[in-house]
């Protein structure tokens, strides 16, 4: 796999900025940290900036991205608005809710190939959750996105909570034969449709949902390959 330069900057609530930087490999999560040209050494953002608060920011990558977000204790504590080099629309999109530093806290970004079918449906729910549900398809089937921490499925991470925010990304287009990203119950009804656009051609954003999650519940979308 080929190795890519992934920039970035963090915009705080005092105005600081923290800028991010480093050579990732493609198809592998990194640990992406501060940009050495701007801060005096490479450091986690948790360790670079402890209490303080982040309001916005964005991370890009050069031919394809999967995701990024910011991880806290094993957990998903932010998501971090991604996109690919050449397809930004806003420089720094706002966080769904502000997020406060601690110490260890870390970036984590997947840097993909442009050719990487992997899809992944970033939410937030009316409890302040911040969830990544993943999968990568591999032909025509019914795809499940499952957690991104856990491996399990939406109804499991998120049962009794409510879905406020969400978009999603994937590079497959009309190989997709849902309506983005369904959600549904336990019945196979769907409750919820998330856009699935492709980072590639413009930068995802946030769109408002109003999707409750209970047990057995699923996020999935057809491929006809």
């Amino acid at each position: 796999m080929a190795t890519n330069t992934v920039t970035g900057n963090l915009v705080c609530s005092d105005g600081t900025n923290i800028p991010l930087k480093l050579d990732c490999v493609e198809g592998t999560e990194t640990s992406l940290t501060t940009d050495t040209a701007y801060t005096v050494a490479a450091q986690n953002v948790g360790d670079f900036a402890p209490g303080k608060t982040v309001t916005s920011g964005l991370v890009s990558c050069d031919n394809g991205v999967g995701y990024c977000y910011i991880l806290s204790q094993g957990l998903v504590a932010a998501i971090v608005p991604w996109s690919v080099k050449g397809a930004v629309t806003d420089g720094s999109p706002a966080f769904c809710q502000p997020y406060t530093l601690k110490a260890g806290d870390i970036v984590k970004v997947m840097n993909n190939t442009a050719a990487d079918r992997e899809g992944a449906m970033a939410v937030y729910t009316a409890r302040g959750v911040s969830r990544i549900f993943h999968v990568t398809p591999t032909g025509g089937a019914t795809n499940e996105l499952v957690d991104l921490q856990t491996g399990n499925s939406i109804g499991d991470t998120l049962q009794g909570d409510r879905i406020v925010k969400w978009f999603g990304t994937s590079v497959d287009a009309a190989k997709i034969e849902t309506q983005g990203f369904f959600v549904v119950d336990a019945l196979g009804n769907v409750i919820g449709s998330c856009a699935a656009g492709s980072p590639i051609v413009q930068q995802p954003s946030f769109s408002p949902a109003s999707t409750n999650i209970a047990l057995n519940y699923k996020a999935q979308y057809l491929t006809n390959a």
